[in-house]
């Protein structure tokens, strides 16, 4: 592991060596892919696909007093992001995948990208890991809304916007969310169409 320091965020990060941490850092850290200009102060956030945590860092450097929930399915990713994020206050980690339904998921390194670009599939009987919805969150963490709802889930975005979206998407302030056509048609029109 490598231990990283950047100037601006409070707490060292790690990266594991001969993976994709260093493009997702650069992603995140070089390439400023999340600089956005707000014009509120966001006090929820959901990060789905939260991977290592770099885009939680981000927002909890920048809006310390925000709860930030974030959900990997990925085992081996989940702990790095305890790790990196056990600095930080209000920080809820969720090991499951989010879906439109409650069942079970599989994960895989399907398109053989590596730690960042896992993805999992329904496998109600035999799944390894637990699938939670926006709905089941809210829920469980007593939330009437979300301000910000980052969504980098690896193709599952297809299935979170073809059903079950009705109630929790009216209370969503603000989407960001990479679409992965290219590995799987039909994310963008089912998330434009909800």
């Amino acid at each position: 592991l490598s231990n990283i320091k950047i100037p601006g965020i409070k707490a060292p990060l790690l990266l594991r060596k001969d993976t994709t941490d260093a493009a997702m850092f650069d992603q995140v850290f070089l390439h400023d892919e999340y600089k956005i200009g707000f014009s509120f102060e966001p006090k929820v956030i959901i990060d789905a696909g939260a991977n290592i945590g770099l885009f939680s860092i981000l927002m909890k450097n920048r809006f310390p007093g925000a709860k930030v929930i974030c959900i990997e399915p990925d085992k081996e990713n989940c702990e790095l992001l305890k790790k990196n994020l056990s600095s930080y206050d209000n920080v809820e980690m969720v090991n499951a995948g989010l879906w439109n339904c409650i069942t079970k998921l599989n994960v895989l390194d399907k398109y053989n990208a590596g730690h960042s670009a896992m993805v999992v599939e329904e496998d109600a009987i035999n799944g390894k890991v637990a699938a939670v919805t926006i709905d089941s969150l809210m829920q469980a963490y007593a939330l009437n809304h979300i301000d910000i709802l980052k969504i980098d889930i690896e193709t599952s975005e297809k299935e979170l916007f073809l059903k079950n979206y009705e109630q929790w998407l009216p209370k969503v302030r603000m989407i960001i969310i990479e679409l992965h056509d290219w590995l799987r048609p039909g994310c963008s029109r089912a998330f434009i169409e909800a």
